[in-house]
């Protein structure tokens, strides 16, 4: 099962305008690890809105992969399940991640590394975090941080990357995967 390049270039330009709402916060904020708990509401948004995308990439990825629940519910189990046994995103996130750099210093964003079915939220703290900020954004405003921010747009990153893998033959695959790459992240090997 594929998906058509139509289709894609609409999560593909979504993920854009979120990845330019997160480089704009740069002129407030600097990606450092000093400054990865720094939390805000242009932050909280960022997060909300690549974790809405990340579920709904996540729910065609299990599609894709012959996982379909009907009536059920998709949550991080199934979505977990997914990515540990994809060898892509082993790839790309067992190994050093994605960096971005400011003033030549390095934070490292591996938004995967840890996931693991068995675990609730899938052993990802980030998207825990997101699921509090979700259901309580007063409560939980501290979760909306740039650390936050930054793996959730890592993580939405890797799935359009991996996402790209589906495309039909007849859709040009290899231009789209050449062509559409991140203006902020800086993928490592």
């Amino acid at each position: 099962m594929n998906i058509d390049r139509m289709t894609f270039e609409i999560y593909w330009s979504y993920y854009i305008s979120i990845e330019k709402m997160l480089i704009n916060t740069i002129q407030y904020v600097a990606p450092s690890n000093e400054n990865k708990d720094t939390y805000s509401d242009e932050f909280a948004k960022i997060i909300l809105l690549s974790c809405s995308e990340i579920d709904s990439i996540l729910k065609l990825l299990c599609k894709l992969n012959g996982i379909n629940l009907g009536n059920k519910q998709y949550n991080m189990f199934y979505y977990a399940k997914i990515l540990e046994i994809d060898d892509e995103i082993k790839e790309t996130t067992y190994a050093p991640g994605y960096v971005t750099t400011i003033d030549e210093k390095f934070l490292t964003v591996t938004p995967f590394k840890n996931v693991n079915s068995k675990l609730k939220y899938g052993g990802l703290k980030w998207w825990e975090n997101y699921q509090l900020l979700k259901h309580d954004r007063m409560k939980n405003a501290k979760k909306g941080s740039l650390n936050n921010a930054l793996f959730s747009l890592s993580a939405h990153y890797i799935l359009m990357r991996l996402l790209m893998n589906y495309l039909n033959e007849y859709s040009g695959a290899d231009y789209v995967k050449e062509h559409n790459v991140s203006n902020f992240l800086i993928p490592c090997v």
